[in-house]
């Protein structure tokens, strides 16, 4: 007697595929990302106090203005971080800091597949946790603000229409009420998106044409862009600070030929550092770097290979909009770090579409 065996039919094949699935998500590198935010909390909890004090120096104004009212000194976005802060309340700040950061950390170790990723997820996440997870400051509001925008890529199926919604909505808020350099990254974005696809010749022309409004902005409009760097830098030196990847301008940022200039410099200072600091810090901050920038090179070609791919050109577009707009400004190393690290997720989101279906 011929025995059949029965065929599984389409349920049972998608149940299978998702259990298979579902194991290859949940991995050994689940489980390094769930230790991550394991120690990331104990050491949050029992031993913030032991950390250096450079780390928490943006966070000690805010809690200054909160506990004890603004002063004259007191830039406008910490105060008005501080009045934020105070609808949480002064004692619920540590938690709401951990707790935010903590979630942030899940988003960051999200489908992990392969060691590449892994590593060159850790070496954003590293400086991140350093510089924007042990004190309540201006970037824990910038952190909550990315998995907002985020979220849909990293958890479920990328709604187009609630991202852009949320970058849109959020940024402009920010932009308007905390740091208005915001609404220029809006504006660096859309050029950059345009410019995403297009000939290295379009590139030219747009950066052609930025120099040619830069040459013709009014003396007074450079000034404001430009100078923060040399007033923090020279306020950073009359309260006795020692930040050794400090630098100024060296040219007058009131004239377009200076403000190019400065830019370039600073471009050059920021984004290779160890051609100028030679400490082991510094070393790995241009690793970290590099990792941003490769990971940028890989969504630039995945957009050629799969253009109807909403995320490798949204995302790779906000990001490098961040860069080109904290290069005017960035007094250091360490600021440049701490900016660009709290954006970090917008790698991270490009990063988990990969594994995504393409739409059709």
């Amino acid at each position: 007697m011929r025995m059949s065996h029965a065929i599984p039919g389409p349920a049972a094949t998608a149940r299978t595929t998702t259990i298979r699935r579902g194991t290859r998500r949940f991995n050994q590198y689940s489980i390094a990302g769930v230790l991550i935010v394991f120690v990331y909390v104990i050491i949050y909890a029992y031993f913030r106090e032991m950390l250096p004090e450079k780390w928490s120096v943006d966070s000690a104004k805010i809690l200054e203005i909160l506990n004890y009212g603004g002063t004259d000194e007191m830039d406008n976005s910490f105060a008005v971080t501080a009045a934020l802060f105070s609808i949480i309340g002064s004692n619920n700040l540590d938690v709401f800091t951990c707790i935010s950061s903590a979630i942030f950390l899940f988003f960051a170790t999200r489908n992990i597949r392969k060691a590449g990723d892994f590593f060159s997820r850790l070496l954003l996440i590293a400086p991140c946790i350093m510089l924007n997870m042990f004190a309540p400051s201006k970037e824990t509001v910038v952190l909550i603000m990315t998995m907002c925008i985020t979220v849909t890529t990293i958890y479920f199926r990328t709604s187009r229409f609630l991202t852009v919604g949320a970058f849109l909505g959020l940024y402009a808020i920010y932009g308007v009420f905390v740091r208005n350099y915001y609404l220029l990254i809006v504006g660096v974005f859309f050029i950059v998106h345009y410019l995403w696809r297009r000939p290295l010749k379009y590139h030219v022309l747009a950066a052609i044409v930025v120099a040619g409004a830069i040459l013709a902005a009014p003396s007074s409009l450079l000034q404001t862009l430009q100078s923060p760097r040399d007033t923090s830098n020279a306020y950073a030196e009359q309260i006795g600070s020692d930040n050794r990847t400090a630098f100024t301008n060296i040219a007058s940022p009131a004239t377009g030929p200076g403000f190019l200039v400065n830019y370039v410099y600073a471009a050059t200072v920021l984004i290779t550092p160890v051609l100028y600091f030679q400490t082991p810090s510094d070393a790995f901050m241009q690793l970290m770097i590099a990792a941003m920038l490769i990971i940028l090179y890989k969504a630039k070609k995945k957009s050629k290979r799969e253009p109807e791919r909403f995320e490798p050109r949204f995302f790779g577009s906000l990001f490098i909009a961040h860069i080109l707009v904290q290069l005017i400004f960035e007094p250091d190393l360490g600021s440049f770090t701490r900016h660009l690290t709290s954006v970090m997720l917008y790698l991270i989101a490009i990063k988990v579409s990969e594994n995504k279906p393409i739409p059709r």
